[in-house]
């Protein structure tokens, strides 16, 4: 019964595609007018009779003062050129989600860490404590009174803000170097801690005490960065001394599962969980971001070419064994960072072995 509903199909396809020069020819009701506007003339400026009043308004669409006759032929719209990538970029922008500010670095952080460590001894700013397996130094506390003639706090100063008080106050940052969600990347975030001369309080706050001076002091370090040169000017410690290359992690579940944990939020978790899948060639079959999930075929390649009308209409069969291989990759937040887990369905695991390779084969790619 099959083969004749398919020739019964195609017998259809064929009366219909006879008749459609009635409706796409060039003389058909859904004809190509994408050259008609080479047909068209131009009117004469509309004019307003002398006994009304008017007021001057400009063209909203001008007319360039030479138009060239067009010719009568079909004219064929050239595809636009593509952007320019790789040559003008910057090494180094602002980034800000929200209440949170970093600089992005196109350098991983064991380039990074040495050239951070290099702009305070240049800007004469002592540093208190650091860690490079954290990628985090501390410095010591400035005075804006006491410290005045110092490189930063002169920087600094004018960004307090009309309204602050700079007279008896000091300040100290913490500035940390983490990888980026993009391979081959790092984050420079600072959290800015203020108080009065004198004062014992030494704890640091949840959010920078003036938002003002923590982009201040990004948008230093952005201009340091750039006017030094190329991370090579600056002797790279050893990669022992670097802060550690990853913020994800591969582990296990109460119950033995595998489960990749992610310690970002979870909208550049979403962003780089799909980035990792590309470039892993894992076809996406599809996605729901508000789940927070997305359905994969793990044995099919994501270069692979998507079959057409007659590969869809005479392998439906095929399609449907292979919706039913789908696997779903599961982002879910807990707390500060970002789950990733394999599952068959909302409620069955998949097979821990294949959950393991479709995890390892991720996190590979996010690092």
């Amino acid at each position: 019964m099959k083969p004749v509903l398919n020739a019964l199909t195609l017998m259809m396809v064929g009366v219909g595609l006879s008749g459609c020069g009635y409706l796409f020819g060039e003389d058909g009701y859904f004809r190509d007018r994408g050259s008609d506007y080479q047909a068209a003339t131009i009117e004469p400026r509309m004019t307003v009779p002398p006994e009304l009043q008017s007021k001057p308004i400009g063209d909203l669409l001008p007319v360039p003062g030479e138009v060239r006759a067009g010719g009568t032929g079909k004219y064929k719209v050239p595809r636009p050129q593509g952007l320019a990538t790789g040559t003008e970029y910057s090494e180094y922008s602002m980034q800000q989600n929200g209440g949170e500010r970093w600089l992005l670095a196109q350098h991983g952080t064991s380039a990074m860490w040495p050239r951070v460590r290099q702009f305070l001894n240049d800007y004469r700013v002592p540093v208190a404590r650091e860690s490079a397996t954290l990628g985090e130094l501390e410095t010591g506390w400035l005075g804006f009174d006491v410290d005045a003639d110092n490189p930063l706090v002169r920087r600094l100063a004018p960004a307090v803000g009309q309204n602050r008080r700079t007279d008896g106050q000091e300040l100290r940052l913490r500035i940390r170097v983490e990888p980026g969600v993009q391979s081959g990347t790092s984050e420079i975030k600072v959290l800015q801690a203020q108080r009065s001369q004198g004062s014992t309080q030494n704890s640091w706050p949840e959010t920078s005490s003036n938002s003002n001076l923590e982009r201040a002091v990004l948008a230093e370090l952005e201009s340091y960065l750039n006017q030094s040169g190329g991370a090579d000017s600056v002797a790279l410690s050893s990669a022992g001394d670097a802060p550690a290359a990853r913020r994800s992690s591969l582990d296990q579940d109460g119950a033995g599962n595998p489960v990749l944990n992610m310690n970002t939020d979870f909208n550049r978790a979403w962003a780089a969980v799909g980035q990792a899948l590309a470039s892993a060639d894992i076809h996406v079959d599809d996605l729901d971001r508000s789940a927070g999930v997305y359905y994969v075929n793990p044995q099919q390649s994501a270069r692979q070419d998507k079959p057409g009308f007659f590969g869809r209409l005479f392998g439906r069969g095929k399609a449907e064994a292979d919706a039913q291989q789908r696997t779903q990759v599961r982002l879910t937040p807990v707390g500060n960072r970002v789950q990733v887990t394999v599952e068959d369905s909302i409620t069955t695991s998949s097979d821990s072995s294949e959950a393991r390779a479709l995890l390892s084969r991720i996190l590979e790619n996010l690092n």
